[in-house]
């Protein structure tokens, strides 16, 4: 999926692709810039999600992905008859 978020440092519009991947056994998701550097987050509860691959990122940066990320990333199954 493609996503669009304000750089919390200046406000410009940052653009990324954003794929699904494991990481161990948790469902993660890649977050590639345009330049192809990239990083792993994996959502931890309580609308916190946290980078598990090596790279340092910003907090600020992570949080906002992660609100934008928010509404995709639960499933809601209605399977359950009442």
């Amino acid at each position: 999926m493609d996503l669009t978020i304000k750089d919390p440092q200046d406000g410009q519009e940052m653009h990324f692709k954003v794929e699904p991947e494991m990481y161990g056994d948790e469902q993660g998701l890649r977050v590639i810039f345009p330049e192809k550097d990239s990083f792993v987050m994996v959502y931890r509860g309580e609308d916190k999600w946290e980078v598990v691959d090596e790279q340092f990122v910003n907090p600020d940066l992570v949080e906002i992905i992660g609100k934008a990320l928010h509404p995709r990333a639960h499933y809601v199954s209605n399977s359950n008859p009442s």
